[in-house]
């Protein structure tokens, strides 16, 4: 769930970049072209790393910055970091790991509460 969602962030990202802005070194394209992620799940703890490119946060915002109507309404759909990331997080990892975080929690419930009443094991010893 977190890889499908980390490689619909960077699709997005991709097609910002190929329609809206001026590839010059390709570093920014490269980034979000191949991105580079980890999902590294231990001790019942979930982490991710991936690689940004420290001024990507920053490039929608200096396009809304323009002075004129014409340039605002024109990069008004350059959206490279803040609306992709928390748009993809709220709407489809939030409710997918909410979902599955009750289906789990409901299931090794069931199971501890079913072998405490098999094996006659007093609340407290849960």
């Amino acid at each position: 769930m977190l890889r499908r969602d980390l490689r619909i962030i960077h699709k997005k990202q991709a097609e910002v970049v190929n329609r809206h802005l001026q590839v010059r070194t390709g570093t920014l394209l490269a980034a979000v072209s191949h991105p580079e992620f980890m999902v590294d799940t231990s001790e019942g703890r979930t982490s991710v790393r991936m690689r940004l490119l420290s001024y990507m946060r920053f490039l929608d915002m200096q396009y809304r910055t323009a002075n004129s109507r014409m340039a605002k309404k024109k990069h008004a759909n350059i959206a490279l970091y803040n609306r992709v990331v928390w748009g993809v997080l709220y709407h489809d990892t939030f409710p997918d790991i909410q979902a599955g975080f009750t289906d789990e929690v409901r299931k090794v419930w069931r199971q501890k509460m079913e072998d405490a009443i098999n094996n006659r094991i007093l609340p407290n010893e849960i």
